[in-house]
């Protein structure tokens, strides 16, 4: 176990040695990231274990766990995202063939290079767990919405009454 995060992996040599990382990343670091946040204060942490399947391809899995700051696109306001998600990668040197089992308990990513940015990975993870609307479970924007009662008494009515009332 390491106690800092290092900036570069060797996730097959990890593997092989059953690694497990567990640490904190500014979201500072994660330049990809800061157009979906409003600011770029806070970390997020991360405990992953490397291993070696039945199959002997080497896997990543844990969690990644931060709390991001992002607009509510009803209303503008800042929001903190409470981010809490599952990895579960299985790596390949190239174009892999997996089986359809490996397909259900994994992730496939295709690394070409070594070492690895880890933080790369730790960034594309957070992207792919974005939500695709950030929005407050209780917004404010919803205080100016019409209730349904009201709704529902003037669905009968007809909305140019008053103009006819004019003529």
């Amino acid at each position: 176990m390491l106690e800092e995060l290092p900036r570069f992996i060797d996730p097959k040599q990890l593997a092989l040695q059953n690694a497990h990382l567990k640490g904190e990343v500014a979201l500072a670091q994660f330049e990809r990231l800061h157009d979906s946040l409003c600011e770029v204060q806070g970390t997020v942490k991360i405990e992953w274990t490397f291993a070696v399947d039945d199959k002997q391809h080497p896997t990543i899995q844990g969690s990644i766990q931060a709390q991001l700051p992002m607009l509510c696109q009803r209303c503008l306001q800042p929001l903190q995202w409470t981010m809490d998600t599952q990895v579960a990668l299985v790596i390949f040197d190239n174009e892999p063939h997996p089986d359809e089992e490996l397909l259900m308990e994994y992730e496939v990513i295709i690394l070409n290079e070594n070492p690895v940015s880890l933080w790369n990975l730790i960034e594309d993870e957070i992207i792919l767990a974005l939500p695709i609307i950030a929005k407050h479970d209780t917004c404010i924007a919803n205080e100016y919405q019409l209730s349904a009662e009201t709704l529902a008494n003037n669905a009968g009515s007809n909305p140019f009454q008053i103009l006819l009332e004019l003529k």
